[in-house]
């Protein structure tokens, strides 16, 4: 392996070479969802030239994938008629690079990566053409808990909260992109080491931000250069939700930074604002509650220095609360650095020191810097406003140690490699079965149909009499378009189920779930729509989806797709829905654990019904059931159990497949378990929201309780929008049932003000 560095990118090249693809465009959404399903790792499939339109977000769980057009002006991903995911491409695994492309009108995120090492996007164009729209996606480039980024040569616009927004991550190059007409250009957010360099931000409501927020899985991110960046005309409107965070930044900012640590800010060129060139802020001037323990609102240790600022003018408030007391304050007149000042030892506090200061070095502007501290934290007796002007620059009259750029390794990140089975053997394996057995050998491959596998005794009719197998029914049930379900599960001869009282149980090598929907038709009856198998291989758990055939014939789909059907839910309503067969990348996205697939509902709290674990372990079926009691959840609606309880039980089953420490929404810090107290934070208790875009709805707080009508967790479970509901996957229509037990919950919930809690 040879290795250098260039600039702040260590780049190393390694002897193998990857797999290139090169498709055809003919259907190229199942095309390429095909080939992202068969790929191997370190695999990079090239796309042809045109526009084409996805119905269905583009999803990557592999390693070492690339996904390459031909230029961003020649190939666009359109997602204007996405019928269901709310990303346009997420990617959830290490070594993953996109470029020379367009993706366009994404419901939600344009491209979003969660969770990865090595992070590539090349020459990336992402973009709404509804232009400033608040219902247009909350971020075009979004990275997030992650490592080794590298975002250059992209251009984004439009998004309704951050164009290139990193979250939670570290070791991060921002280079050589045109971030514009978005809320915010360009927001480092609770992440270490970041460099952005040679930028132009300009049009957006601010131009680049640096944010540490409380209520975050990553704590204080630090070490943010900025430098060498072109930042300009950032007043457009704040078209944001009311509710996030971002619609708290006024217009007209260069640079903004809340409550960051290690920052330095150097050698930029900033023009035409109508408010500040840079503005430093304590998270307190956000005036929000602050629940974490471990979170510093200060901003500290920010360098200031070489900077190039253009002349001040005189512009009026814009009707923001905010972007009002700043120009009260300081005589309506453009700022070169405004400093809130809270709590810096002046009023309240002690003296910021060494360190931990704002420091402004000499600038290259030739006229005198206009400073504004504006001590928000004071509060003049009998009058309604905050704040009091000073101009002293001696307290900021120092330097700091500078912020070394990072350097990233874009050869970082594991990658796999996998021994695929031929055709041949594939067709050997599923084809010969034998008769009145499960062909077990079968079960190491994915076969073409399901009655390859010979788990029913009547191969048409997955709903009863498994072969060697047995039901299984659960306490409650994750909600999908009221699909009516039919559980089984099958273990090899001989071997039972371990107890574990949390997540999954534990099954032995050979398991199958197998769980199979059916809509309830009102002209047809009830249609079998699709079973999916959950099979245990040695390398562990694998998804598999077969959709049933008018002929009573199943097959294997891999790529999923959408379909228009009528339902009949158990209030006799009929619904018009758009129902959503998965491709199997998005099956492990919702069963990921820590980066592992893992069955959803047999856990114990949810399979301790009416005897039923007692009844497996008097047949062998389960082990090492203890002696003591299991926890035993009531069905969301008995309505003769406690309403918090049943909250909890329903918003378990149904969210915290991804809304848990390790799973694929821990960046959000929202975490539901019925072993949570319904007051924490984690369980969204006056928690203010991030990364929801306009699904807040407006509303300022996941859960404000007493409140329902004002609490986003209600708003998000109750609406259809792709980039608004929860769950994400899984569902067109929401639970009416389902929704009434949760605002139940939270009205019932003692009121507080959230702003003083």
């Amino acid at each position: 392996m040879i290795s250098f560095l260039l600039g702040s990118i260590l780049f190393c090249f390694n002897t193998f070479a990857a797999t290139e693809v090169n498709l055809t465009g003919v259907e190229l959404e199942r095309e390429l969802n095909n080939t992202v399903e068969t790929a191997n790792d370190e695999t990079v499939i090239n796309l042809p030239a045109g526009k084409f339109f996805f119905k269905n977000e583009l999803l990557i769980t592999k390693a070492g994938i690339t996904i390459r057009g031909r230029s961003p002006e020649a190939t666009i991903l359109s997602f204007k008629n996405q019928k269901a995911g709310p990303q346009g491409v997420l990617a959830t695994n290490d070594r993953f690079r996109i470029e020379d492309l367009t993706v366009e009108d994404t419901a939600g995120n344009g491209i979003k990566v969660i969770g990865a090492n090595n992070v590539q996007f090349i020459n990336v164009r992402v973009r709404w053409t509804a232009k400033a729209s608040r219902e247009n996606g909350a971020y075009g480039v979004y990275p997030v808990l992650s490592k080794n980024i590298l975002i250059e040569n992209c251009e984004v616009s439009d998004a309704s909260d951050a164009g290139i927004y990193v979250g939670q991550s570290t070791g991060i190059l921002v280079r050589n992109n045109d971030a514009h007409h978005n809320v915010a250009g360009i927001e480092i957010e609770n992440s270490d080491n970041a460099d952005v360099v040679q930028n132009r931000a300009h049009n957006n409501t601010a131009g680049i931000l640096v944010f540490n927020l409380p209520d975050l899985k990553k704590k204080d991110g630090k070490g943010a250069y900025i430098h060498n960046n072109d930042i300009y005309s950032n007043n457009g409107k704040n078209f944001s939700t009311k509710g996030s965070i971002i619609n708290l930044v006024p217009k007209g900012l260069g640079y903004f930074s809340l409550a960051s640590q290690r920052t330095e800010i150097a050698d930029n060129r900033f023009r035409d604002h109508n408010l500040a060139h840079i503005t430093v802020s304590n998270y307190k001037a956000s005036e929000r509650p602050i629940k974490d323990p471990s979170y510093d609102p200060m901003p500290r240790g920010v360098f200031i220095h070489n900077n190039d600022f253009g002349p001040a003018k005189i512009t009026l408030p814009d009707g923001g609360r905010m972007n009002f007391i700043m120009k009260f304050l300081v005589g309506f007149k453009t700022q070169d650095i405004i400093y809130d000042g809270i709590f810096d030892g002046t009023y309240n506090g002690p003296k910021v020191e060494a360190l931990d200061r704002i420091c402004f070095g000499k600038q290259t502007t030739s006229s005198k810097l206009i400073f504004a501290n504006l001590h928000l934290d004071y509060q003049a007796p009998h009058f309604p406003l905050p704040g009091r002007l000073t101009r002293d620059l001696a307290e900021h009259s120092c330097e700091l140690p500078a912020v070394r750029p990072p350097e990233i390794d874009l050869n970082a990140g594991t990658v796999t490699s996998e021994i695929k089975p031929s055709e041949d053997e594939i067709r050997q394996a599923c084809h010969n079965k034998t008769p009145n057995q499960i062909n077990r050998t079968a079960l190491e491959y994915d076969c073409p149909k399901l009655s390859d596998y010979n788990l029913f005794l009547n191969p048409k009719d997955p709903s009863k009499n498994p072969r060697d197998g047995f039901g299984y029914q659960l306490s409650n049930q994750l909600f999908t378009d009221y699909a009516l379900k039919d559980r089984f599960i099958f273990l090899p001869q001989g071997e039972s189920i371990d107890f574990r009282p949390e997540f999954s149980m534990e099954f032995p090598i050979g398991s199958v779930i197998a769980k199979s929907f059916s809509l309830k038709d009102p002209s047809n009856g009830i249609k079998l729509v699709e079973t999916r198998l959950l099979i245990k291989r040695s390398s562990g758990w694998v998804p598999l989806n077969y959709v049933w055939e008018d002929n009573g014939n199943a097959h294997l789909e891999r790529a999923g797709y959408v379909f228009a059907a009528k339902t009949q839910t158990p209030a006799k309503e009929i619904l018009d829905i758009n129902y959503h067969i998965p491709n199997l990348r998005q099956c492990a996205s919702c069963h990921s654990i820590n980066g592992s697939i893992m069955p959803i509902g047999p856990r114990a709290k949810f399979l301790n019904k009416e005897n039923q674990l007692e009844t497996w372990s008097r047949l062998g079926q389960l082990r090492n059931l203890p002696t003591t009691e299991v926890i035993k959840l009531p069905s969301w609606d008995n309505e003769a159990a406690p309403v918090d309880l049943r909250a909890k039980a329903y918003l378990e089953i149904n969210c915290s497949h991804c809304h848990n420490p390790v799973g694929n929404a821990r960046n959000t810090g929202l975490f539901f378990s019925t072993n949570r107290d319904s007051s924490s934070v984690e369980m969204g208790h006056c928690k203010t929201p991030v990364a929801a875009g306009f699904a807040t709805g407006g509303n300022l707080y996941d859960v404000t309780p007493g409140q329902a009508e004002k609490s986003i967790l209600y708003y998000r479970i109750s609406h259809n929008h792709l980039a608004v509901k929860m769950p994400q996957l899984g569902r067109s229509v929401s639970h009416k049932e389902g929704n009434a037990l949760i605002k139940r919950w939270i009205d019932q919930m003692p009121k507080v003000d959230c702003k003083k809690n």
